[in-house]
């Protein structure tokens, strides 16, 4: 009984190939999904940078405005 030579299972390998094959899968949604996520994150804050810089100048004219309005008024 020792002497038997066990057959390779032929679905064995079939099994792990999908296995890896779906493992990979995986991998590139993820990697796709996390790096979509940082280049979202980056825009936004790009776009909150400008947005910030943009209120800045908006209220540098609006103090600078405010700051002539009295002495126009004075001179009439």
């Amino acid at each position: 009984m020792s002497n038997r030579v066990r057959r390779k299972d032929p679905t064995r390998g079939i099994s792990i190939f999908f296995v890896v094959v779906v493992l990979l899968v995986l991998a590139a949604i993820l990697y796709k999904g996390i790096s979509g996520r940082n280049e979202y994150l980056a825009e936004q804050r790009a776009d909150a940078a400008a947005a910030a810089s943009a209120d800045a100048a908006a209220a540098a004219t609006a103090s600078s405005a405010a700051a002539a309005l009295p002495a126009s008024a004075a001179s009439q």
